[in-house]
């Protein structure tokens, strides 16, 4: 009796945690004018985005890359998938993504670099898809005991469908070659946007025919009073 009551208890711990993790796996936030649909068991560097209006944000605190004393090349990387939706009465016309962060450059042969890309497709026509390379807007090449802020953008333009997929990839590079250097470089800010604009209805072909014969018979109508 006990070993059937341990297995059946062991069968309900499994159940649970299969259904909680598919639970906590699905996120969808609703924004103004598109759902925001994502695994956040998948996240990663990025951290777990907020939603304000149609702009998903992230603010990461572990996202970053550093060298020191001709240690060569780090690297940090993440990549996010997010599937969006623009609301009924909307459709898309454009993606972009705006990101900031710091970096720190002390001695000879230290660098920091910021890259990456934005692609987008078409949920229900993979084929139909577009890449974004992600660069800083200014060259990250500041030196000094402080740090300097970065920033980089992407934007795609994207109309024709309403439920598209968006992966976007961030690379951060520090690398230093001499003793005595430090190069570092972080992510503090991604914002990801969706731009829409509203769908006039186009009626469908009933709904025009019907339209037709009632504008036939008022005008049959009114030639019937003229005579």
């Amino acid at each position: 009796m006990k070993r059937v009551n341990h297995m059946a208890a062991g069968v309900f711990l499994l159940a649970q945690a299969f259904s909680g993790v598919a639970f906590a796996a699905s996120v969808t936030l609703s924004g103004d004018s598109v759902d925001f649909t994502f695994d956040d068991t998948l996240m990663g560097l990025f951290g777990q985005p907020v939603l304000s209006g149609d702009t998903l944000s992230f603010t990461p605190v572990d996202f970053k890359a550093a060298s020191t004393n001709g240690a060569g090349y780090t690297l940090a990387a993440n990549t996010a998938n997010i599937q969006m939706t623009a609301h009924n009465g909307y459709s898309f016309s454009s993606i972009d993504l705006a990101e900031r962060g710091d970096y720190m450059l002390l001695g000879g042969g230290s660098t920091a670099d910021v890259a990456g890309q934005v692609r987008v497709y078409d949920v229900l026509d993979p084929a139909k898809d577009t890449m974004t390379s992600i660069a800083p807007d200014a060259a990250m090449d500041q030196t000094g005991g402080n740090t300097h802020p970065w920033t980089a953008a992407a934007s795609t333009e994207w109309a024709g469908t309403r439920t598209v997929n968006v992966s976007f990839q961030n690379l951060l590079v520090a690398s230093t070659s001499g003793s005595s250097s430090l190069a570092y470089v972080d992510k503090k800010y991604g914002g990801l946007t969706a731009t829409t604009a509203a769908v006039t209805p186009v009626p469908e072909a009933q709904v025009s025919a019907m339209m037709l014969a009632g504008l036939g018979l008022i005008g049959w109508k009114i030639g019937r009073r003229r005579v």
